[in-house]
């Protein structure tokens, strides 16, 4: 952390501190790509087994795709 600090002493110490430190750079996680075969062929193994652990890995990759499309938007703003 670097402080950059401003002040005056007289009889009361009055003191500002900011601090000039670059705020850390942004990383998004990638957003894959699929292609439409793949997707269908992930959405029938899905019905076929709705509640198997493979079945919530890609219902999690999903919302990591949501979240990793906010982070690029947000990135570019």
């Amino acid at each position: 952390m670097t402080l950059h600090c401003t002040g005056f002493a007289f009889f009361v110490v009055q003191m500002t501190c900011t601090d000039l430190t670059p705020p850390p750079a942004v990383v998004c996680p990638p957003v894959r790509t699929w292609t439409r075969e793949f997707r269908n062929k992930v959405a029938a193994e899905m019905r076929a087994a709705p509640s198997s652990a493979l079945a919530e890995v890609a219902v999690q990759s999903i919302g990591d795709r949501a979240v990793a499309r906010a982070c690029a938007q947000a990135k570019r703003r």
